[in-house]
């Protein structure tokens, strides 16, 4: 199976097989940046526009990976060709030097792709709230500890997402961007205020030709601020989010315009995996 396997600096080995030291120091620094990409019956989702995203977080940790984006894509054909009608969510990680002279390590490993009830897109999930933000929020790096934490919140709750604010404002999820409809008007957090994922390119880009395209916005942190919301990730697509902190949002169900946005998203999906094919 796909999932026995990894790519580590290029070479494709049982997993079992690549290690790295534990003290090595990248973990102590959270010296590096990751990746998450969703391969669907082997076709990965925007897979160049990921690696390309890994350089520029690598850039801006002064990490120089060493490794340019066409051989990435080698890499990852090497490991899509043990299996390469599966469908699965790679893993890229890049560990910067544990010395100086030292090369960056950079490894790609398949994971089980996280999947979510029907109700949830029916009639929504539900999220909390986490005081806390990331360091260079533009950057995906290694620090995730308050992603971490906000996802652990989220679980001793029983919800899908923990959500972070900061200063009285809403930035982003564990693991998601953030969405919400107020007075009619779809917003989003600044890009320059969180980390940008693909799939929230791909959903403001979507939502442009429609009657509710994407403004920049603050997020006030307070569910009743909303008419309505959803969140977004590689696996998630668009996920409606009908209760925050155990309150409703808005009318407690999945609203006209999240219906939209999801409508959208899933027909720029299937057309560009249809492409891939």
């Amino acid at each position: 199976m796909i999932f026995d396997y990894v790519i580590f600096n290029g070479d494709l080995l049982p997993a079992r097989e690549a290690q790295v030291f534990i003290f090595h120091n990248a973990y102590f620094s959270s010296f590096g940046v990751y990746e998450t990409v969703k391969i669907d019956q082997g076709r990965p989702f925007y897979l160049e526009e990921h690696l390309h995203r890994l350089h520029h977080s690598a850039r801006m940790l002064d990490l120089e990976l060493g490794v340019e984006v066409p051989i990435l894509r080698q890499w990852f054909d090497k490991l899509i060709a043990v299996d390469p009608e599966a469908t699965w969510s790679l893993k890229i990680i890049a560990l910067g030097p544990d010395q100086a002279g030292d090369s960056p390590i950079i490894a790609m490993q398949p994971m089980a792709l996280p999947t979510y009830p029907d109700t949830f897109y029916e009639n929504g999930a539900s999220a909390v709230l986490f005081a806390g933000r990331r360091l260079l929020p533009a950057c995906k790096s290694l620090n995730t500890l308050v992603n971490f934490l906000a996802r652990r919140a989220a679980s001793r709750s029983g919800v899908l997402e923990g959500l972070l604010h900061h200063d009285g404002h809403l930035t982003e999820g564990s693991r998601t961007n953030l969405f919400a409809v107020r007075q009619g008007h779809l917003i989003t957090p600044p890009t320059n205020t969180v980390l940008s994922g693909i799939t929230r390119e791909v959903i403001i880009e979507a939502m442009q030709g429609s009657d509710h395209p994407v403004s920049e916005q603050s997020l006030p942190a307070d569910p009743d601020q909303f008419d309505e919301f959803f969140i977004s990730s590689t696996s998630m697509h668009v996920m409606p989010i009908t209760r925050l902190d155990d309150r409703p949002v808005g009318n407690g169900q999945v609203g006209p315009i999240t219906k939209v946005a999801m409508a959208r998203f899933e027909t720029a999906y299937r057309r560009y995996m249809e492409a891939q094919a």
